[in-house]
């Protein structure tokens, strides 16, 4: 069953109107009635939907940041864990060491240039390897 149109007066632009006779077929309606309420139904549909892709972006933005908070949290708690554990072992490490200052400092460039030539990563193994090859 159709709709009942209600008649109203709309003034439009001749370049309006010729728009509107241009596009009748390629809009699939017959009149220029037809073509308006298309035209209101397809520009309200693309309002609609733009306001629902600011709502859906700005919630999305807003869990990204939660999770990105949380994430930072955790990282932080987790560093801050691991600084703890490196620096009571260090401390048992220095007060049972027997190396010299000059030693150290050396000990302390080589371990600085492996880290960042090693992106980071050293195995424990390269390491015990390197100390127990200048007792050999």
């Amino acid at each position: 069953m159709l709709e009942q149109r209600i008649k109203t007066g709309l003034a439009i632009t001749q370049k309006h109107l010729s728009l509107c006779d241009e596009n009748l077929r390629k809009a699939e309606v017959s009149s220029r009635n037809s073509f308006v309420e298309k035209a209101i139904e397809y520009y309200a549909g693309y309002l609609n939907a733009e306001l629902n892709s600011r709502y859906f972006e700005s919630a999305f933005a807003s869990k990204a940041q939660q999770k990105v908070e949380q994430i930072g949290k955790s990282l932080g708690t987790g560093q801050f864990k691991i600084a703890v554990e490196l620096a009571l072992i260090s401390h048992i490490l220095a007060s049972q060491a027997k190396i010299s200052g000059e030693d150290f400092r050396r000990l302390r460039d080589k371990c600085e240039y492996d880290i960042r030539h090693l992106e980071g990563i050293q195995k424990f193994e390269e390491a015990y390897k390197f100390q127990h090859s200048e007792d050999e």
